[in-house]
């Protein structure tokens, strides 16, 4: 760390140095890094190092009266103590001392300190600490300006006599923006039809492609999600001693998908750091959770398991604080921070939040290299995700042509719409006289007719709501239950979670006129929006209160309003007004489960609109088997759930109930109990009006069908059962009635078969939709919208076909399916204290700490005990000055080599002060409030003109004040697949487990412990081996020996940039390494086999590097290709082994010895300068 310190701070001084010809001087700028680099290691925020007492880092302190004088005497320099020591000539007065490790101030230094406290030694607030605020732009303007990133560039090259450069030509920016958005640098072809395209926005419209369509949108996640993975320490072994295997590469498709989709970076981050415990997770949130499980494990014996898991904490809160703060929290571990106002508690305020996953801290080793550590989770892989893939892309395809707006389709909807609701239907909110709980809640009405409960929810309880009306011939009762603030987790529910659970719900009507008038209204169907699935939790259960089952509403899954719809019997209401009595009963085995904000609504329900609501049915109930011994007495034997009335769940048959059936799915054949005997199946049916049913049945082997204990079919027959046996029509009353199959087996396997017809007349439940109150059916339109087409497109019903037939197809492969690494929460907090000199076993129990975030930054607003959640969107609220930063910042240093912050990984006070700083706060304003859109923080960038310049130096500037555009090396990944890309070789897939390519044998060997079940290395087959580098499999103790070469971190620790080398080692990758040779030899067959024989040399050098050759070049590439071909030919068996290398084909009719020859040729070019740096 203090290696690191220094270097970052003598960057710092440079900085600091560069400013000595003006005396605008800046605390920030100018001052700090230099107290930083030279005075805070004894006289910083370290509580415990600070010498003498003394604390130089703000102002209050430095002005300090002491003893001996103020340490910073603002306006007085010969006053000042510090001037008195940074200036003295003796040993034992000058600071920093001669022992302390640190050089003294220079002569500009000190000027610059002397001018600091002669106007005034003002204290500023460090730069990334400041709250983002939208900087004033400058209004400059100038032909070459093209939007506001310019106009900040454009002023600072101003204010130094400096321009900017021209434009850099079409050809070298087609690469350079190609190589940046895809990784990938541009074919002849592509580049040649940019330089065609005569639009005015020509680049715009390559930007945009290259962004958003295929295949360039998939390169462009994969270019993006490198550098991500770097700083995810990605990785697909544990690292250190036995370096295991293990699968987490869906955690990087998942990133891919990110970077594809465009997911708001916002999102991007609370997924990764909070996916596992996001309400309705899905399983790619799970999946994301992954980040933090990347970090390096251990498996060796002797480690001790708490050691290791508090070392898993400890790495994913420095992973947090390099990634998203840009800070260095490693340095606050052992002791507050030298430099930087962190704290050891603020530390371990940080390191509370990931001190609680469930996993071990040594895991057991295992043979098995695909393991998933636990915790995990089980995805697709392997072959599997390739199908997958496939079918979901098809799936895709398939539902944007079924949803694709049909304005025909859209008229005729809205035609059917408001035929059915017509001029009769409407619905009233009825005013509220009085609201009483049974167990004394707090009901108060509200001013939109709701009632809301307003204190703790009892165990049970009874809703009494009296309301009053002046309409009459009522049917239709809306229940709305919706979600208010003062519930649990906003939601609709009492229940700790959200949910409610609604037993029974009966109405009265009263006479206005004459109050001793009173009648009940029996309710005799009812439909919902919303019923829980795990249990029977219908609505129509809610139609009879008395006998145990409830309507569930889902609430903990789903936030959203529910609303139900009850029928009367016959229409209510008295001509001169009535009192309507509403009780909603909450009697249940779940506790506290009642509604937490009810609003009732009424309305007529004209007779046309009766006959087209659907019938109700209640789940489907099983009672027996009865046995009596023969099939004969088990047809004949009425053993009594054939009776008439509804179902009876407390009466017992022969000792037998009706049972819940969740296992009787409607067209589906379900198996029953073996043995000769009986077996009873019903469900309830409550119809607005007298309709027929259409019902195909199968039964193995005889069935008996009963409606209201009326037998109504019989067939007595010995056979397997099948879909479609008997046909039957049902006559259903208005109301409810009952259905009974009787199935008897007659020995061997039983089994029963039910599907109904669907009826013509009745709408689809979803319809409904549209004749709800205004509210709920503004919410449920779409799922009405798809409901119609349904019913009566025959477009949609096809796509729809075809897409269940590619859902079905998907499920079959979904079978067998490996792991991936997540986090998993504990449910008990683990406490968690400041542990002294950062170690394991030195907890400082006098010192607790809770989950927070640096007091520096401020505190989290949230109740109760902060979660990673309230983490992760405090990193990206609007409180929180320091993601947008980092991340624009890290953005622009993806394009430019560096960020506006030199120091992309420290934003801290030995961090290097930005060389725009105001260009770079309007970046992350702009990213923060734009919806963290990093497409069009990208965009912004790449469409500059600061972007665009040519990137020849016209005079002497530092680079970093952006006159002319940085060349860069290609990172370790873009020089191997753009020869993979050059060469034709290049397999482009995205996302899949990693590949193996070619790398030199034995090398893992060498590394691994004879355990390890990493020590052998075998290499990939086929498409495995031209895969995108990105795929590599990456081995921490034994990177791919050629991109670690090239500069690509081991990943054991977050990598927050790379820095460029530049080695002997480097030409040898490029020369020798077999997967480059094989790229040359495959560039040059494609070249021989497609380009005329005088245009070769041009078109190798164009497809290697997309520029056209110099005359010097062109010459000196001929001269080398003679020679090489005139050594090939005089020696057969090298030119045979040099085509040789490499498992791709080599084309056939090509002369082996010319091969060779351009092989070289096309080895060389594609080492050359020209090709692996970025003009």
């Amino acid at each position: 760390m203090m290696d690191f310190c220094m270097h970052a701070a003598f960057l710092l001084v440079g900085a600091s140095a560069s400013m000595s010809g003006m005396d605008d001087i800046r605390y920030g700028r100018d001052i700090r890094p230099i107290l930083s680099d030279r005075c805070f290691l004894c006289h910083g925020p370290d509580r415990a190092q600070q010498q003498a007492g003394l604390r130089l880092d703000s102002f209050e302190a430095a002005t300090a009266i002491r003893p001996d004088g103020a340490a910073v005497v603002p306006g007085d320099p010969s006053s000042s103590l510090i001037w008195q020591r940074i200036t003295s000539t003796h040993a034992d007065e000058v600071m920093p001392p001669s022992d302390s490790g640190k050089t003294p101030l220079t002569d500009e230094e000190r000027r610059l300190v002397r001018i600091w406290i002669e106007q005034g030694a003002e204290y500023e607030r460090h730069w990334s600490l400041v709250p983002l605020s939208v900087p004033q732009v400058p209004g400059i303007e100038d032909p070459w300006i093209r939007n506001e990133v310019d106009r900040f560039v454009f002023q600072t090259l101003q204010e130094r006599n400096l321009r900017p450069n021209a434009d850099a030509d079409r050809a070298t920016l087609a690469r350079r923006v190609y190589l940046d958005l895809t990784g990938l640098a541009p074919t002849p072809s592509e580049i040649d039809r940019f330089i065609s395209n005569t639009d005015p926005d020509a680049y715009e419209q390559l930007v945009e492609r290259l962004m958003t369509e295929e295949p360039y949108a998939s390169r462009h996640a994969e270019r993006l999600a490198t550098p991500w993975l770097d700083l995810a320490r990605y990785a697909d072994t544990s690292g250190i001693h036995m370096d295991a295997g293990r699968t987490i590469w869906p955690y990087r498709d998942w990133v891919l998908d990110a970077y594809l989709t465009n997911m708001p970076f916002d999102e991007f981050v609370v997924q990764q750091l909070a996916g596992d415990l996001l309400p309705d997770r899905t399983s790619a949130q799970l999946i994301a959770s992954g980040f933090n499980r990347c970090h390096v494990t251990t498996d060796e014996g002797g480690s001790i398991d708490e050691e290791a898991r508090f070392e898993y904490a400890v790495e994913r809160t420095n992973t947090l604080g390099n990634v998203f703060l840009g800070l260095t929290v490693s340095c606050a571990q052992c002791h507050d921070h030298k430099y930087d106002p962190l704290t050891m508690e603020d530390y371990y305020g940080i390191l509370a939040f990931f001190n609680n996953n469930e996993e071990p801290g040594l895991y057991t080793q295992s043979p098995d290299p695909n393991r998933a550590l636990e915790p995990n989770f089980t995805i697709t892989t392997g072959a599997d995700q390739a199908r997958i893939d496939a079918l979901t892309s098809a799936l895709r395809s398939l539902e944007v042509e079924r949803d694709r707006p049909d304005p025909l389709e859209d008229e005729r909807i809205a035609d059917f719409e408001d035929g059915l609701r017509g001029d009769d239907w409407s619905w009233t909110v009825p005013p509220v006289l009085t609201a009483v709980s049974s167990a004394g809640s707090g009901l108060e009405i509200q001013a939109d007719g709701s009632v809301l409960a307003t204190s703790p929810a009892p165990v049970d309880d009874d809703y009494t709501i009296i309301l009053e009306t002046d309409r009459t011939d009522l049917r239709a009762i809306a229940l709305e239950v919706l979600r208010h603030e003062s519930l649990p987790g906003g939601r609709v529910g009492r229940a700790a979670n959200g949910n409610g659970v609604l037993s029974g719900i009966t109405v009265e009507v009263v006479s206005r006129a004459d109050p001793t008038v009173r009648r009940p209204v029996p309710l005799s169907w009812a439909w919902a929006d919303v019923e829980q699935q795990n249990a029977d939790f219908r609505v129509v259960n809610a139609l009879r209160p008395d006998d145990g089952r409830v309507w569930a509403i889902d609430g903990h899954q789903s936030p959203d309003d529910r609303i139900a719809m009850f029928l009367s019997e016959a229409p209510f209401g008295f001509e001169d007004g009535s009192i309507v009595i509403v009780t909603l009963g909450f009697h249940s085995p779940y506790a506290h489960h009642s509604f937490g904000n009810v609003r009732i609504q009424l309305a007529e329900v004209p007779t046309d609109v009766l006959t087209r609501l659907p019938t109700a049915r209640t789940n489907w109930y099983i009672a027996g088997p009865f046995t009596p011994g023969t099939a004969e007495a088990s047809y004949d034997t009425a053993f009594g759930p054939e009776a008439a009335g509804p179902l009876d769940f407390v009466a017992s048959y022969e000792g037998r109930k009706w049972r819940h059936a969740p296992l009787v799915l409607e067209g589906q054949a379900v198996g029953l109990a073996e043995g000769v005997g009986a077996e009873y199946v019903a469900r309830e049916f409550h119809s607005p009006t007298p309709r027929t049913v259409e019902l195909s049945l199968g039964s193995d082997d005889g069935i008996l069908v009963y409606l209201d204990g009326e037998l109504v079919h019989e067939n007595r027959i010995d056979r397997g059962v099948a879909p479609d046996q008997d046909s039957i029509s049902i006559d259903l009353p208005a109301g409810r009635s009952t259905f009974v199959m009787k199935i008897v087996n007659t020995g061997g396997p039983a089994a029963m078969y039910y599907r109904e017809e669907p009826s013509a007349d009745a709408l689809a439940p979803d319809m409904l939709a549209w004749l709800l109150p205004s509210e709920a059916a503004d919410r449920l339109d779409e799922r009405a919208r798809i409901a119609w087409r349904t019913s009566h497109s025959p477009r949609w019903l096809e796509l729809t076909s075809s897409i269940d037939a590619k859902n079905t197809e998907l499920e079959g492969v979904r079978s067998g399916l490996p792991m991936t690494m997540v986090m998993n929460e504990r449910a008990e907090v683990r406490p968690t204290f400041v542990m002294m000199r950062g170690l394991y076993d030195a907890a400082d129990e006098a010192r607790p700490v809770t989950r927070a975030i640096p007091a520096v930054l401020g505190s989290l607003d949230v109740q109760g005990v902060p979660s990673r959640i309230d983490l992760a969107r405090w990193l990206v609220g609007d409180e929180n000055p320091l993601t947008a930063r980092v991340t624009a910042n890290r953005i622009w240093a993806m394009f430019f080599g560096e960020g506006l912050a030199e120091t992309v990984e420290d934003f801290g006070f030995q961090g290097s002060w930005p060389s725009h700083p105001e260009l770079l706060d309007w970046l992350a304003v702009g990213f923060r409030d734009g919806g963290w859109n990093v497409r069009e923080l990208i965009r912004t960038i790449v469409l500059s003109s600061t972007y665009r310049q040519a990137s020849d130096e016209i005079g002497p500037g530092d680079p970093s004040l952006y006159a002319r555009y940085p060349r860069q090396r290609l990172t370790a990944e873009q020089i191997r697949d753009q020869a993979l890309h050059v060469s034709g070789l290049l397999v482009e897939r995205l996302g899949g487990p990693s590949v193996k390519p070619y790398q030199p044998d034995g090398l893992w060997t060498e590394v691994a412990m004879p355990q390890s079940n990493t020590r052998v290395f075998e290499r990939g087959e086929g498409e495995a081996l031209w895969r995108r580098s990105l795929y590599t499999y990456w081995k921490r103790a034994a990177p791919h020996p050629a991109m670690l070469t090239l500069d690509a971190p081991t990943r054991e620790y977050c990598a927050t940039r790379r820095l460029t080398t530049n080695t002997p080692l480097q030409a040898l990758v490029l020369w020798n390494d077999e997967q480059l040779v094989e790229a040359a030899r495959a560039t040059a067959a494609r070249v021989l086999s497609e380009t005329p024989e005088g245009m070769r040399i041009v078109d190798l050098y164009r497809r290697c590097t997309g520029g056209e050759p110099s005359e010097e070049i062109a010459s000196l590439m001929h001269a080398s290709l003679v020679d090489f071909t005139e050594r090939y030919r005089g020696d057969a068996e090298a030119a045979r082994s040099l085509v040789g290398i490499g498992e791709s084909e080599v084309p056939e009719g090509l002369s082996v010895d010319e091969l060779a020859a351009w092989t070289m040729l096309a080895n060389a070019v594609l080492s050359s300068d020209a090709a692996i740096v970025k003009d």
